[in-house]
């Protein structure tokens, strides 16, 4: 997992991992455009590939995407997750919530494309 190479906000809701067919309600404490940190949620093994359902609503909407991801890291306090194969509205619906959370869209956007620019220095795939 990248560690510190993109900006984490501290935002917590609840969430459910897709995990085999079962959707297992869990609750995340910060995220990034590259990860999710979870404080409550199941005990998955390192490298088990997954799916995160993230919802947001208020009086006058709900929204929500699904996004694939693998355990990356575990400790006592909860688990992480590193996003792959971000689609587009998912990638939108996260940077939405980071710019807001952190107040600096120019810093996110400017970490962002320096993290892919990095991906794509590694050989690593990058969806297009």
């Amino acid at each position: 997992m990248v560690k510190r190479m993109l900006s984490r906000v501290d935002f917590e809701v609840a969430a459910r991992i897709i995990h085999n067919g079962a959707e297992i309600p869990c609750e995340v404490r910060n995220l990034s455009l590259s990860g999710i940190y979870f404080a409550k949620g199941p005990d998955l093994p390192m490298n088990t590939a997954l799916e995160v359902r993230l919802e947001l609503s208020s009086q006058h909407s709900e929204m929500g995407v699904t996004v694939k991801g693998t355990v990356v890291r575990k400790d006592p306090d909860g688990f992480a997750v590193q996003l792959r194969d971000l689609e587009l509205d998912s990638f939108i619906f996260l940077r939405n919530i980071m710019v807001y959370n952190s107040g600096n869209s120019d810093l996110i956007d400017k970490e962002y494309r320096d993290y892919l620019i990095w991906k794509s220095d590694k050989n690593e795939y990058i969806p297009t």
